[in-house]
């Protein structure tokens, strides 16, 4: 019966935050917002408001602030975004927590368990050893039952401090509690990673648990003996459900004293461009449920080291710094959806991209007067990739809206291209540093494809949207083609009317046309 109410108030929820987002005048973006991105909020030196929540919306889902219950009470908070509760340690406030979770039914899924618990008191953990985090776990177990919740497993860091009598690592502190508890209700594992480079992340949240690389995931025979009862969970789990148990990864950024370009070497930069690779692995793995960024309000702001906030300063009134324009703006990698003719790609939803020194840089649109939030500088050798979704063979318009210094030589892949040529090239004109409408024209098959973009010049593109055409005329959708511009009202695909059509699509005397 709980499980039944969730699922309807879920629905509804969803329903709700789609409304709310429209209400407090956020960007309403093609793609789906992701569920999984969440932040971390530091609500004892900036109480959450719904100012904050409005702008952090648009592609933040969740949030946690390390304590059973949000401070203060903004009103978007448990429909714009979600919040999260955390049992820190072992003598977390339970009725407080019991308070929370009965005062608002069906808000939240999942229940995050202790903090860093291999980490001592003096650097943020909840420093508690497998055995004190048995003992309580029964406490965590009970709360989750009676409120229809999913378990986030203690979430765990790499550390050299002593909790007890030993240094413990995080899969060695698991394989202990795994042997106290044997049948502990776990549902996901829970890791913190400040590792600077996005390689490193996606070896922990996508790799480690669930390849089948022998010489590198937990399974390998050496780790069986090494991690026996963590292994025996996880090979109970897979037997139980099909899979092995999924993940959140509630703290990240890059802060490593260990990784080059260590600490001080990392620049806003550095920062952003990492942030935008471990993004594209967290949400490409199916294994992971969740990620918070570390974190959205540092005391210091976006000027402070190592420059991760998502905020320019730590007020009621800031602004999304760089940094968190990105955070919140960035793809969702919505396999779902498939764009059509005339209709605009922000060229920051891209669904695959290059990596490492060619990482496409997304970063806050440098175009006056435009609404699009983000833009992408393809740097020599970057590529991102689209979803599109074609009517019928032929010759289509490819409009990049770009702003370059020269001209590039340009790359199209696709599966569309037909079987003995994959791949068209052309040169992109410069722009002379101004942005403009940029064509191309590329005969394609009709239905699904993905098709790569790729900068093969020495010099950087700037870009911001893409959209693909019919090359003739006005089409109606079913095939007749009319001269429609001279009267009647237009009508965008949101119902809002058009004083001065351009090219896309939209609904005129109760059918669509597609404007060219």
């Amino acid at each position: 019966w709980q499980k039944g109410c969730y699922q309807i108030m879920s629905v509804f929820f969803r329903f709700l935050t789609v409304l709310l987002l429209v209400l407090v005048d956020v960007p309403v973006l093609a793609q789906q917002r992701s569920a999984k991105r969440g932040v971390c909020w530091d609500d004892k030196t900036q109480p959450l408001s719904d100012a904050l929540i409005q702008k952090m919306s648009p592609g933040v889902a969740w949030l946690y602030n390390w304590g059973v219950a949000p401070t203060g009470n903004p009103s978007l908070l448990g429909s714009a975004i979600s919040f999260l509760p955390m049992t820190w340690n072992g003598d977390f406030d339970e009725a407080t927590l019991r308070q929370y979770l009965t005062q608002h039914p069906g808000v939240t899924r999942y229940l995050l368990a202790f903090n860093e618990p291999n980490l001592s008191w003096n650097v943020g953990g909840a420093q508690m050893t497998p055995q004190q985090a048995a003992d309580a776990w029964s406490k965590v177990e009970q709360v989750a039952a009676d409120f229809g919740l999913e378990i986030v497993a203690p979430a765990l860091n790499f550390t050299g401090d002593k909790v007890g009598d030993r240094v413990w690592e995080p899969f060695a502190w698991y394989d202990e509690f795994f042997r106290l508890v044997p049948n502990a209700k776990v549902d996901y594992l829970c890791f913190h990673s400040y590792m600077n480079y996005y390689s490193a992340v996606n070896w922990l949240a996508t790799e480690y648990f669930y390849t089948d690389k022998e010489d590198s995931d937990l399974m390998t025979t050496a780790n069986r003996a090494k991690y026996p009862h963590l292994v025996k969970f996880m090979d109970d789990y897979k037997t139980a459900h099909g899979h092995y148990p999924k993940m959140f990864l509630t703290e990240f950024c890059s802060w490593s004293n260990n990784d080059y370009p260590y600490q001080t070497g990392i620049t806003r930069d550095f920062q952003i461009d990492q942030m935008v690779q471990k993004l594209q692995k967290l949400e490409q793995s199916d294994m992971v449920v969740g990620y918070a960024w570390f974190m959205a309000n540092p005391t210091g702001g976006a000027s402070s080291h190592p420059y991760m906030s998502i905020f320019q300063s730590n007020t009621a009134s800031s602004e999304l710094s760089d940094l968190g324009k990105v955070y919140v703006y960035m793809s969702s990698f919505d396999k779902e959806k498939y764009y059509t003719t005339g209709e605009t790609i922000l060229a920051k939803d891209y669904i695959e991209a290059s990596m490492d020194d060619q990482v496409p840089r997304v970063r806050p649109n440098t175009e006056q007067g435009s609404d699009i939030p983000l833009q992408v500088e393809w740097r020599s050798g970057s590529w991102t990739a689209y979803q599109v979704n074609l009517p019928s063979d032929g010759e289509y318009t490819l409009t990049l809206h770009i702003k370059s210094s020269q001209a590039t030589d340009f790359r199209i892949y696709s599966n569309a291209l037909g079987a003995a040529n994959k791949k068209l090239d052309t040169t992109l004109p410069s722009t002379n540093d101004a942005w403009q409408d940029v064509k191309t024209t590329v005969t394609l098959t009709a239905g699904q494809h993905t098709l790569l973009l790729y900068n093969m010049g020495t010099s950087s593109i700037l870009l911001n949207s893409l959209r693909f055409d019919t090359t003739s005329g006005i089409r109606d959708v079913r095939g007749k083609t009319d001269d429609v511009r001279a009267d009647g009202a237009y009508y965008d695909l949101q119902g809002r009317r058009i004083a001065h059509p351009t090219n896309g699509i939209y609904i005129m005397n109760g059918r669509k046309v597609v404007m060219k």
